[in-house]
C-alpha cells in the first residue's frame, strides 16, 4: 500500500507539472543572421492568423459578418487580436541564416503531439501558399539525453485534419527522426525555418503559421508585449461611420486610428505616434498626425469612451466617439456620435 500511494504521488505530481507549464508555453521569435544579410524574418503579427471565429463590419450595410476558416476549427484562446507568426528567408538556402521560434515552457514534459496551422490551400503538398518542405519549418526536440530529433513540414508526412486557406498538421513524436521514445523528457523544443526561394515545390521562402500545437495546447500569440499592458482599442460605428483604433500611453509609436465617413467619401488614417494620450473615466483621447484623403498636414484628436457598464436591456449602450480633424485652416471636419455597433475596451489607468 505505501509504495501504490508513493507511485500516485510522483505520477499525479508529475501530470500536474506538465499541466502547469504548459499554461505557461510561448513562442519567442529569433532571427539568426550572422553575415547581416537583411534576409531573415521572424515575427508575430496582428492580422496574419487564421480567422476562425470573430465578426468584420461590412463598409456599407454595417451588418456583421462572420469570419470563419475551416483550416483551424480551434485556437488559442488568449489570442485577441488574431496573431500569426510569419518566417522568411528571402534568398538561397545556402545562405547561413534562419529564422525561428523557441518555445519556452516545455523543460521537462513527455511529448504526446506537435504540430500547427499552415497558411496553406488544401495539402500540405500544393505548391500554392507557405512553403512546406522536408527541412522547414521543422521542429528540433531535443531530449534530456541530449540528443536533437528533427521533424520536417514534409518529413515525416504530417497527419492533416483539416482543408482551407489553412490546414492543420500534426505529428507523432514517434515519427521524428531519430524517434522519440515513449517517455522521453523534453529539455527544449523549437521550430526552424532556414529554407530558401530556391526550394521546391512553392520557391517562396516564406511560411505563415498559427495555433502552435504542443500536447494539445495551442500557442496562436507572441510573448506579451510591453503595451499590452496600457492598451486600449476599438472598433465600430454607426451605419455611415466606422473607425478602429488602438493606443499604448507606454508606447506610442503603437498607436492606430483609421476612420470612414461613407456619406461624404472621406477617410482618415492617423500616421504617426500619438503626441499625448489623456484619460477621463471610462474614456480615452489621443493626438496625432494624419491624413485626409491620403493626404497629410493634418492633425486628428480622436476621443473614445466605454459606456458597456451603463448599458440596460432598455437602453442599450456601447460607447461613443468624436473624431476632430484640423489643418491650416482650422478644424476640417468632425464627428461625433453613439455606436450602433463594435465595441471599446479602455484599460484601467
Amino acid at each position: 500500500m505505501s509504495t501504490g500511494r508513493v507511485c500516485v504521488c510522483v505520477c499525479l505530481s508529475l501530470l500536474l507539472g506538465d499541466v502547469a507549464r504548459a499554461a505557461t508555453f510561448t513562442a519567442v521569435p529569433f532571427e539568426f543572421d550572422p553575415d547581416g544579410t537583411n534576409i531573415i524574418a521572424a515575427r508575430w503579427k496582428t492580422g496574419l492568423g487564421c480567422p476562425s471565429s470573430g465578426v468584420l463590419p461590412a463598409a456599407v450595410t454595417m451588418a456583421p459578418t462572420s469570419v470563419s476558416e475551416s483550416g483551424c476549427p480551434t485556437t488559442d484562446s488568449r489570442d485577441k487580436h488574431n496573431e500569426g507568426l510569419l518566417l522568411a528567408k528571402s534568398g538561397p538556402t545556402t545562405i547561413n541564416g534562419s529564422a525561428g521560434v523557441t518555445i519556452q515552457g516545455v523543460k521537462g514534459i513527455t511529448l504526446s503531439e506537435l504540430g500547427y496551422d499552415l497558411r496553406k490551400a488544401d495539402t500540405f503538398t500544393d505548391p500554392r501558399g507557405s512553403h512546406c518542405g522536408a527541412g522547414a519549418p521543422r521542429f528540433n526536440v531535443v531530449t534530456q539525453d541530449g540528443v536533437t530529433h528533427f521533424i520536417g513540414c514534409d518529413s515525416p508526412a504530417p497527419i492533416q485534419t483539416t482543408t482551407g486557406s489553412w490546414i492543420r498538421l500534426r505529428y507523432a513524436p514517434s515519427s521524428a527522426f531519430p524517434a522519440i521514445a515513449a517517455g522521453s523528457r523534453v529539455k527544449s523544443i523549437s521550430i526552424v525555418f532556414d529554407e530558401g526561394t530556391d526550394q521546391p515545390p512553392d520557391m517562396f521562402g516564406a511560411a505563415v503559421l498559427d495555433n502552435i500545437d504542443i500536447n494539445g495546447t495551442l500557442i496562436g500569440r507572441g510573448p506579451n508585449r510591453p503595451e499590452e499592458d496600457d492598451r486600449d482599442e476599438g472598433h465600430g460605428g454607426d451605419h455611415d461611420h466606422h473607425w478602429s483604433f488602438n493606443n499604448s500611453a507606454s508606447r506610442p509609436e503603437t498607436s492606430s486610428m483609421a476612420y470612414e465617413d461613407h456619406v461624404q467619401g472621406t477617410k482618415i488614417e492617423m500616421i504617426s505616434p500619438a503626441r499625448s494620450i489623456a484619460y477621463s473615466g471610462t474614456c480615452v483621447s489621443f493626438v496625432g498626425d494624419a491624413m485626409l484623403d491620403y493626404e497629410p498636414g493634418y492633425v486628428l484628436t480622436f476621443v473614445a469612451c466605454d459606456l458597456s457598464a451603463l448599458s440596460t436591456p432598455l437602453v442599450p449602450q456601447i460607447g461613443n466617439f468624436t473624431v476632430t480633424l484640423t489643418g491650416a485652416q482650422g478644424v476640417v471636419y468632425q464627428k461625433a456620435g453613439p455606436l450602433t455597433y463594435g465595441a471599446v475596451t479602455i484599460h484601467q489607468p
